[in-house]
């Protein structure tokens, strides 16, 4: 059974400290962006591996979910150096992302 859940950021749910963190973990994770892919319910963004970025993915994910709790997260890592970040959801999704992470 599919729950449908509103495509809207709660980013007002953060603190003002909370919010220059998300921006600045944001900044960081996607300074390693390569390719994005598009998948059928949302977007698989691949990172190089670099030196903290999975600390940033660790404390940037809990605030995303807070403020999206309609996304999916999968994080996967391969032998090749690349992380693969999967963010899925309802099937407005996809446009909400690349707005939101301005793709």
């Amino acid at each position: 059974m599919t729950q449908n859940r509103e495509i809207s950021c709660q980013k007002i749910s953060f603190s003002t400290e909370e919010k220059i963190q998300y921006e600045e973990l944001k900044r960081n994770i996607f300074q390693y962006h390569v390719r994005t892919e598009e998948l059928p319910d949302g977007y698989s963004f691949v990172l190089k591996d670099g030196i903290n970025l999975l600390h940033y993915l660790a404390d940037w994910i809990p605030l995303e979910h807070k403020c999206c709790p309609f996304l999916k997260f999968i994080l996967t890592m391969y032998e090749d150096e690349y992380i693969r970040l999967n963010l899925t959801g309802p099937q407005e999704v996809k446009n909400f992302l690349l707005h939101e992470l301005n793709l």
